[in-house]
C-alpha cells in the first residue's frame, strides 16, 4: 500500500521531535561530575580513614599473624586507612607504642607484661588499654597424651621429675629436656626448673616453627617430650596434649612475674585475658580506628580456624584472614558499625 504525501510528512515530524527530546535528556545528564544525572550522583563518599596510615605490631606467632591481618583488612576495605604490619617481639612493641611507632598491638599477654602495664598505661599514660581481645590464653608444659597413658605420673610435676630421665636427650645427657619455643616468648621456665629443684635442662628451639617440627617428630614416632605450650593454637585440634600440673600460683610468684627477670618464679602460669593495646595518640588521630579496633573480639575457636589455615593448609595470613572476612561478616560488622557511629 502506498501512502499519501500528508502522511509521511506526519512521521518526520514525530522523528524530529522525538531527536529533540532525545538530546535534551543526554545533556541534562551531562556535567562535569558535580551534578545529578538520571542515575543518580556520579561522586563517592570518602571513608573516613583515607590518607591515614597505621602501624599494627605482629608477634613471631601465627595468632598474632591472624589478629593483625584480619584488622588489617577491614581497616582497609570498610574505613579506607592503609595499614602497614610491623613485625616486632612482644617486649620490643611497648617502646614502640610509646613513642608512635606502632599504633596498635592486638594481643598482649598480661602474665609476662605486668611492668609493661604499670610503666607504659598506669605510668605515663603513653599507651592505652585498648579492651580485651576475647581470647583466654594458658601457658603451660604439657606432654603427649602417649606419654601419660604409660606413665600416669608425668601428669604432676612431681612424678615429673621422677621421670625426668624419659626425657633425655644427647644434648642435656643424664638431664631431662624442657623444650622451650621462640627465646622472645614470655617464659618463666629456667626460672621454674631452677626454683623447684628439677632435674631438667631448658633447650630453647628457636621458634614457634621450630617447636612444632619436634612436636611433629615425636608425635610421629611416639616418643617422650615435655614443652613450652599455649592455648590458643590449633595444634590443640591436631595433637592430643596433657598439661602437666604445676604448682598453684602464689602472690610470690605474681609479684616475680611483675619484673621481667622472673627472679622467683615457682609456679604454673596464670590465665591469660588477652588485651589490646594502642598508642595514646590513635583516639584523636584516627578516631574511627581506635573505635574499631577497642571493638574488636572474637573467641578462642575463630583464631584457632585461621591460624590452622595458615599452619596447616599453607595459606598466608592474608589469604587465611580474608576467607575468614568474607564468611564472619555477623561477627566482624559490630565493630564497623562502632567506627561508623
Amino acid at each position: 500500500m502506498r501512502m499519501g504525501a500528508s502522511k509521511w510528512w506526519r512521521i518526520l515530524v514525530l522523528v524530529m521531535a522525538l531527536g529533540l527530546m532525545a538530546a535534551a535528556c543526554s545533556d541534562a545528564g551531562s556535567g562535569d561530575g558535580d551534578e545529578t544525572g538520571t542515575t543518580g550522583t556520579t561522586g563517592t563518599a570518602a571513608l573516613p580513614g583515607e590518607g591515614v596510615e597505621l602501624s599494627i605490631a605482629v608477634n613471631p606467632w601465627t595468632g598474632s599473624a591472624v589478629n593483625a591481618n584480619i584488622a588489617k583488612i577491614l581497616l582497609e576495605q570498610q574505613l579506607g586507612y592503609t595499614v602497614n604490619l610491623v613485625d616486632i617481639d612482644e617486649f620490643a612493641q611497648f617502646p614502640a607504642l610509646s613513642t608512635g611507632e606502632l599504633d596498635a598491638t592486638l594481643e598482649v599477654w598480661p602474665s609476662g607484661h605486668a611492668e609493661d602495664y604499670a610503666t607504659y598505661i598506669e605510668g605515663d599514660g603513653s599507651i592505652v588499654d585498648g579492651g580485651e581481645l576475647g581470647v583466654v590464653g594458658k601457658i603451660g608444659w604439657y606432654v603427649p597424651t602417649y606419654v601419660v597413658d604409660e606413665h600416669p605420673e608425668v601428669a604432676t610435676v612431681e612424678g615429673l621429675n621422677d621421670n625426668a630421665s624419659l626425657f633425655a636427650t644427647a644434648e642435656t645427657g643424664d638431664k631431662g629436656q624442657m623444650l622451650d619455643g621462640d627465646p622472645s616468648f614470655v617464659s618463666y621456665d629456667q626460672e621454674i626448673v631452677e626454683n623447684l629443684g628439677l632435674d631438667f635442662e631448658v633447650v630453647v628451639a628457636g621458634s614457634e616453627a621450630a617447636l612444632l617440627s619436634e612436636l611433629e617428630t615425636a608425635y610421629q614416632n611416639e616418643e617422650p617430650l615435655l614443652f613450652y605450650w599455649y592455648t590458643p593454637h590449633w595444634g590443640n585440634q591436631k595433637y592430643d596434649l596433657t598439661e602437666v600440673a604445676l604448682p598453684e600460683v602464689t602472690e610470690e610468684c605474681t609479684a616475680a612475674a611483675s619484673t621481667k627477670t622472673g627472679d622467683g618464679y615457682a609456679c604454673d602460669y596464670p590465665p591469660d585475658v588477652l588485651y589490646k593495646a594502642f598508642n595514646a595518640d590513635l583516639g584523636s588521630r584516627a578516631p574511627e580506628a581506635f573505635a574499631f579496633l577497642s571493638a574488636m573480639s572474637y573467641e578462642n575457636a575463630a583464631q584457632e580456624e585461621v591460624a590452622f589455615a595458615v599452619d596447616v593448609d599453607g595459606q598466608t595470613p592474608e589469604e587465611a584472614a580474608q576467607a575468614w572476612v568474607d564468611a564472619n561478616q555477623d561477627i566482624w560488622q559490630p565493630w564497623v558499625d562502632a567506627a561508623l557511629a
